[in-house]
Formats: C-alpha cells, structure tokens, sequence
C-alpha cells in the first residue's frame, strides 16, 4: 500500500490535504453518486461537536460498535449520550440550520440520542425533520456554488473532470494513510486538534474507526466517534425520513436513505 517498499514515494506528504474543499463537499465528491445525504449532516454535526458549538457528554468508559440491526443494548449506550447545543459566535448558513433542525426536533437544547431516535418514530416529527433536511441541503449547495451536478473544475454534468480524478487520487492517498498504521506511526498527527480532523475526514470515507484506532481517542469528538456516534446518527436521520409520511415523498429530497434499522419506541 502506498508503495511502502518504495522509500522514494513514502514521505509525509501524505498526510497532506488535497484541497481546501468542506468535510461534507469531499463525501459528496467522491461518493458513488455525488448526492447529498444524511451522512452530510452528521458530518456537520460531527464538526459542530469538535469546535465546541455542540457539547457532548457520554457516560461511558468502554468503546462501543453498532451491529448490522440495533439492539436493546444500542438504545441503553444511545441513552449515555447527551448533546447539548450551545452555539456561540458567527455560523455558516449551514451550521445555523443543522443545528435548528436539531432544535425542533428535540424540542429542546440539551437531549440524548435514544430519546433522538424515538421521536423520528413519529410521522408530525419525520416531517418537519425531511423540511428542515431539505433546507440545509440547500444551504450546502448554495454555499458551495454545488447544483448537484457542477462544482469547482472538479465535477462537471455530474462525472469527474481531469483535476477531479487528479484530486480523488490524492484524496485515496490520504485514506490509505489514515487506515495504514505503519504511516500513522512514522508519521503522526502532531497535534490534539490534527488527531481529531484527521479522524473527522476519516468519516467523510466512512473509515473513522479505521482511523481512530490506530490514533488517539483524545478529544470528545473522537470519544463520540469510539461510541459509533457518527454511524447512530446516520440511523437517526435516515430513520426520520423513512418515517415520513407516503403523500409527502416523491419530492426529491430524499437522499442517501439507505441503513433500514428499526427504532423501537414510536409515538
């Protein structure tokens, strides 16, 4: 990987960034079928936690993985997690919606995810969730100058340009690197906040225990992501949208709704 056997090609330029793009903007790019979905908000999310806009407390020592279908014991690990909004200071367009859809779902500022996840059980909640999805969604693209099929010089009519398949290259170059314990080790992050973003972008690429496991878990973000945080929320979220009621679907807004767990607990 990586051609280890070739030390003229390993440096620690791999641990370099290849564009300045948004931890959302780079899932979109480089996923199947460049669309948003709810992976894009709990990206936010995730995000929102590490700068401290969202507080999060988590009452358990052991790290945690959800299985194929949640359990009982998932909902009760659910429980141990609390978020609390507490959002100071300037926040982009995007930031500000993802954390008012979080708001009116919850009806209140400080909230855990089990009790998250009963209330997308219910239709009046799934509903106003899929608008306030939708809204952010906009923001997103409007933010990133993104119409789902054109961004940058890097996606055009939808397919990667010259510069985009160049960029996504790279960007596998830093994936093999977040996942390759023999980089990780030679070249480490060098810094509590680098740990952290590395492991954010690892969950761009849906490898962020991957990563965390052969980092640090020294932060609350990455304390969130050894609880599987960042794949429960992706089953909330894509929860509420299946539970939207059937004359409001068809309308487009429906993205990337794929994980089918059953959340017990429904109003």
């Amino acid at each position: 990987m990586l051609g280890l056997n070739n030390k003229n090609q390993v440096d620690e330029s791999f641990k370099n960034l290849p564009s300045d793009d948004s931890y959302t903007m780079v899932s979109v790019l480089f996923s199947k079928n460049n669309k948003i979905g709810v992976n894009a908000l709990s990206l936010t999310i995730l995000d929102l936690i590490n700068k401290g806009q969202i507080k999060c407390d988590i009452d358990l020592d052991d790290s945690y993985g959800v299985g194929k279908k949640l359990t009982p014991e998932d909902m009760e690990v659910m429980k141990k997690i609390t978020l609390r909004i507490s959002n100071k200071g300037e926040l982009k367009t995007s930031e500000t919606l993802a954390i008012n859809l979080l708001k009116n779902m919850n009806k209140n500022k400080k909230f855990n995810l089990k009790s998250m996840a009963k209330q997308t059980n219910i239709t009046s909640i799934a509903n106003k969730f899929a608008d306030d999805f939708n809204e952010f969604v906009r923001a997103l693209k409007n933010e990133n100058d993104y119409d789902g099929e054109n961004y940058k010089d890097i996606l055009q009519n939808a397919k990667l340009t010259s510069r985009g398949k160049e960029i996504k290259k790279e960007w596998k170059k830093f994936q093999d690197y977040l996942k390759s314990k023999e980089l990780t080790e030679k070249y480490p992050p060098e810094s509590v906040e680098e740990n952290s973003m590395q492991i954010l972008y690892g969950a761009c690429f849906g490898i962020e225990r991957d990563a965390l496991e052969i980092r640090q878990n020294n932060t609350i973000l990455t304390d969130f992501i050894d609880k599987d945080g960042y794949k429960l929320l992706n089953i909330i979220f894509n929860n509420a949208l299946l539970n939207v009621n059937t004359k409001r679907k068809g309308t487009g807004i429906f993205y990337g709704v794929n994980d089918k767990y059953t959340i017990p607990g429904g109003g």
